[in-house]
């Protein structure tokens, strides 16, 4: 993990109860601070709806905007819009206490709120599950043409003998 140097902090201790709104942009510079992230460029817009109650908080994420990721297929960089909305509780208490993710806990005594890693995953979270080009033929041709050439050999015929004699004995047994 990189040094954390673009930290999105709420100071919820001055804030009064009652719903707060907190908007941020994100480039490629917050992402870069995370080892292995998908994200490579970003325009992203963040608008946090923040409720402070006595004893929690409850958070809304608008998540909008535009990341390049690379393609699952040729890996050359491809443009995503992303759009969507993400909740978190945020509650005071004991940080060993096993509680669903959307559950976070903080100290008894803490005065501001870290959600730079919250965000870093929920945008990740609007990411489609398989990131490729709408088409095949809009990939690299090149690395298409080298996958192809590679799947042709490994689809041989030739079958493994071993294979062969434990269908014999499958076959015995029957």
């Amino acid at each position: 993990m990189k040094n954390r140097k673009n930290r999105i902090i709420i100071p919820f201790s001055s804030l009064k109860n009652g719903i707060h709104e907190f908007n941020y942009t994100l480039d490629s510079t917050f992402f870069d601070q995370f080892d292995y992230s998908m994200i490579k460029e970003a325009t992203v817009e963040i608008v946090v709806q923040f409720e402070k109650r006595k004893t929690f908080f409850k958070l809304a994420f608008e998540i909008m905007g535009s990341v390049d990721s690379a393609c699952d297929r040729c890996n050359d960089i491809l443009k995503i819009s992303i759009d969507g909305i993400e909740h978190l509780i945020v509650k005071f208490g004991n940080e060993d206490e096993e509680l669903p993710t959307e559950i976070k806990i903080i100290p008894e005594n803490a005065y501001e709120l870290d959600i730079t890693e919250d965000i870093y995953e929920f945008t990740h979270l609007q990411l489609p599950a398989k990131i490729e080009h709408k088409s095949i033929v809009d990939c690299n041709p090149i690395i298409i043409k080298k996958l192809n050439s590679l799947q042709k050999n490994k689809e041989s015929t030739e079958v493994d003998p071993r294979w062969s004699k434990l269908q014999e004995l499958n076959e015995k047994r029957k």
